[in-house]
């Protein structure tokens, strides 16, 4: 069975180390802003919520791409082909999750889970984001959080919701 990245909000602690790994190892510098995860922190309500690829099934982003430079590799994540990207940008509201953006030069990204090594999993102290086969909790975790959708907003008020929803839930 393949692995999957999860996020489990009520172990996040919103230190953002992931979002600092996962900059450095794609981007090469400590820029969290242009991480592949994300963290929404509440802070008054001293909550944070991680927001993380889901690696959709019938990916939107994939199919918004009219130049294919988004497919699936072999284990069945969705990547961009940086190459082939026209930097269009229809991929980046197609994704009801706001996990796909541009970067300064406009072409797109997203987590590619570092080819099966995650670099967010193992900064992640607190196991907020786990790298495993799926099990009936992870799965359930995991079903809550895909059911809160937006067809609205930047990425980012994408991701804001999709936090805010998680919370009103824990």
């Amino acid at each position: 069975m393949k692995k999957n990245l999860f996020a489990i909000p009520e172990k996040c602690t919103g230190c953002n180390r992931c979002t600092y790994a996962c900059s450095a190892v794609k981007e090469g510098t400590f820029r969290p802003s242009i991480s592949r995860v994300h963290i929404n922190n509440y802070s008054l309500q001293g909550y944070s919520v991680p927001s993380v690829c889901f690696q959709c099934p019938g990916a939107a982003c994939l199919k918004a791409c009219p130049v294919d430079a988004i497919s699936r590799n072999a284990d069945d994540v969705v990547v961009v082909d940086a190459e082939k990207c026209t930097g269009c940008g229809e991929c980046v509201p197609a994704c009801p999750y706001g996990m796909i953006e541009l970067n300064d030069d406009s072409v797109a990204y997203k987590c590619d889970t570092c080819d099966g090594d995650p670099a967010c999993v193992k900064e992640c102290q607190p196991g907020a984001l786990v790298f495993q086969e799926q099990d009936q909790d992870l799965v359930k975790i995991k079903g809550l959080q895909m059911k809160q959708r937006s067809s609205e907003g930047s990425s980012r008020e994408k991701r804001q919701n999709l936090g805010l929803a998680v919370m009103r839930e824990g």
